[in-house]
């Protein structure tokens, strides 16, 4: 597979979420997560890519318009609504990740059920 069509299909999977990630994946409001009209999903991750979150792009809502940042390398992948996510809204994101880095990555993996997930967040 070329390098083009696999970076197209690598963004497809990032960048959009399906009905079944949807329900896989929590959805965290800014009450839990510190960060001001800005809804994240965490949750398990597919074989097919690596950890990631989702973010939406739509203020206090859990729209399919969104993007992802991976982690932990912090790839911001999708479009994003620089309307809403300005530089400081995407820098206290990843500031969200760095610092709950762990936690995300247990929820992830499976190793921590949601409640113990939302109850070990520290918000930014």
């Amino acid at each position: 597979m070329s390098n083009i069509i696999k970076k197209i299909l690598e963004f497809k999977t990032y960048s959009e979420i399906d009905d079944d990630e949807l329900l896989e994946m929590s959805n965290l409001s800014p009450d839990v997560t510190g960060l001001d009209n800005i809804v994240v999903w965490l949750g398990p991750n597919p074989h097919s890519h690596g950890k990631r979150i989702k973010v939406s792009n739509v203020p206090n809502k859990g729209s399919r318009d969104c993007f992802t940042i991976t982690i932990p390398d912090m790839e911001v992948i999708g479009d994003v609504n620089k309307s809403f996510i300005d530089s400081k809204k995407l820098d206290q994101i990843k500031e969200f990740i760095k610092i709950n880095l762990q936690v995300i990555c247990q929820y992830s993996e499976g190793d921590i059920l949601t409640d113990k997930m939302i109850l070990k967040l520290k918000k930014v």
